[in-house]
């Protein structure tokens, strides 16, 4: 018997599959693998947050009791980004040993207080990301993922939402695109997309 996939609202649970999918999506869409300290510094930055941090929303593309896909938002960045430099990061970085080029530039991130400050979240207020794994690209869940999403942010009021990914993973670039995001701006390394909660 096929195994039942479906979205469900993430848990705690989740944590440990969360973090292996970031690791695994890490790289501009692939392995990061033995780019950094260990196999959670990324997570701890880029998804588990989100599964406790205020305003925060999170779904997963569950496989028969495995998740393979993972959206994570917040629907109120300035508090989110508040919570993340006073509370999170103070906990976690303990937790890592800095010991590659990737962990330094990671580290000063997440050390930035100004990181998730965009200046469009003031018309566009949430974030997201969303990873998942090869075997359900380009079958329609990571659609479902962002629908799912941004119609809670809907129902709560928010308007808008944003993201910011990679120049490189020109992949991720089609796909916001084709589910409804607008590019925005860039810089060296990134492209700003902005999404309406309510599809036009």
């Amino acid at each position: 018997m096929a195994a039942i996939t479906r979205i469900r609202k993430a848990t705690l649970a989740d944590e440990a599959d969360i973090a292996r999918i970031c690791m695994l999506t890490g790289a501009d869409g692939g392995d990061a693998s033995g780019l950094y300290c260990d196999d959670t510094m990324l997570a701890d930055v880029y998804a588990l947050p989100y599964l406790s941090g205020p305003s925060c929303l999170a779904w997963v593309v569950d496989v028969g009791g495995r998740v393979g896909g993972y959206v994570v938002a917040a629907a109120d960045t300035a508090a989110f980004q508040k919570w993340f430099t006073e509370e999170w990061w103070t906990t976690r970085a303990r937790l890592h040993t800095a010991a590659t080029p990737q962990d330094a530039q990671l580290v000063s991130n997440a050390e930035d207080p100004q990181r998730l400050l965009a200046a469009v979240a003031s018309d566009y207020p949430a974030h997201l990301h969303i990873d998942l794994l090869p075997e359900l690209q380009g079958a329609g869940w990571g659609r479902r993922l962002i629908d799912t999403l941004c119609a809670e942010l809907a129902q709560n009021g928010v308007t808008g939402v944003h993201l910011v990914t990679s120049k490189a993973n020109t992949a991720a670039q089609q796909f916001h695109r084709k589910v409804g995001f607008a590019p925005v701006g860039e810089d060296a390394d990134s492209v700003t997309f902005t999404r309406n909660t309510k599809a036009s």
